[in-house]
This record gives C-alpha cells, sequence and structure tokens, in this order.
C-alpha cells in the first residue's frame, strides 16, 4: 500500500512535496540573510560616518587650539576615551578615541628647512548587534586620520 502511495500518478507524492518545501525553506533563509547582511552593512556605513565625523572634529580641535602657536604643536589637551556612536533599541554601540600622535618630518622635496606636523587620530568600535553572526560581521573596525597641517620654518643661528 505505501509502495503505490509513493509511485501513483494522480497528485503530488510526499517525497515532491518534501523536496519542495525543503527548496523554498533554502531560498527563504538564504534571503532573510541577505537581507540581514545588507541592513548590517547600511548600518555599519552610518556608523563609519559618524566616526569619521568624530574624528574630523578631533582634528579641528588641534587646529585650533594651534593657530597662535608657531614652532610648537600641541596635542595633550585633546580628549581620549569613550563615545557614544549610536544607541538604537537601547543597544549603545561606543567608539573609543585613542590618544593623538604627532609626529614632525621634513621633506626634502620642499625643502630642507620645512618641517611637517603629522598628527593623527584613530578611533577603533565593534558594529552591533551582539548577537546572529557575530564573529562574521562584528569585526573591530579602526579609522585613522592623518593631516600635516602644519609647517614651520626652521632656525639657521
Amino acid at each position: 500500500m505505501l509502495k503505490k502511495i509513493l509511485s501513483s500518478d494522480d497528485g503530488f507524492g510526499i517525497i515532491q512535496a518534501l523536496a519542495g518545501l525543503i527548496i523554498v525553506t533554502i531560498a527563504l533563509s538564504g534571503l532573510f540573510l541577505s537581507s540581514y547582511y545588507a541592513w548590517h552593512s547600511a548600518v555599519g556605513n552610518y556608523h563609519y560616518r559618524v566616526v569619521l565625523l568624530k574624528a574630523h572634529q578631533k582634528l579641528e580641535e588641534v587646529k585650533y587650539l594651534n593657530r597662535y602657536n608657531e614652532g610648537v604643536t600641541y596635542t595633550n589637551s585633546i580628549t581620549s576615551g569613550n563615545f557614544l556612536i549610536d544607541d538604537v533599541n537601547d543597544v549603545p554601540v561606543y567608539g573609543l578615541i585613542h590618544p593623538v600622535l604627532m609626529g614632525t618630518t621634513t621633506d626634502l622635496a620642499v625643502s630642507q628647512y620645512v618641517d611637517y606636523d603629522k598628527i593623527s587620530i584613530k578611533i577603533t568600535w565593534r558594529d552591533g548587534p551582539e548577537y546572529f553572526l557575530n564573529s562574521i560581521l562584528n569585526k573591530e573596525r579602526t579609522l585613522i586620520l592623518r593631516e600635516d597641517y602644519f609647517y614651520r620654518t626652521k632656525d639657521d643661528g
């Protein structure tokens, strides 16, 4: 009797119905995963823009503090630490501002008497949420914003 039901040509058999169900399930799960990945990428791009604006703000603070200082660049008054990037559904996403790095170099292609101060602002963060596909989508991200914003002439004396 079971063999007759499985080999019947009167309609769909149970094997055909299960195969169709499996195919539909795989297709729907693929759509779900791709829409989740697209949503996570959009949120990550938003967080990147917020972090980029914060790094630019810190760089402008350095410029503001040093606008009248000739020969010396100060970076120690720029605060580092955590700041809030996003707070959606009471799940805060924080970024960490590392201490501002400064280095002075001479570009011989321009002049041996000109020094450039290279300022680097580094911010690290993790995009949320902390649950689904955490190891794939929630890696630590880093933004380093650099600018050669200030030059001064060496004293020959």
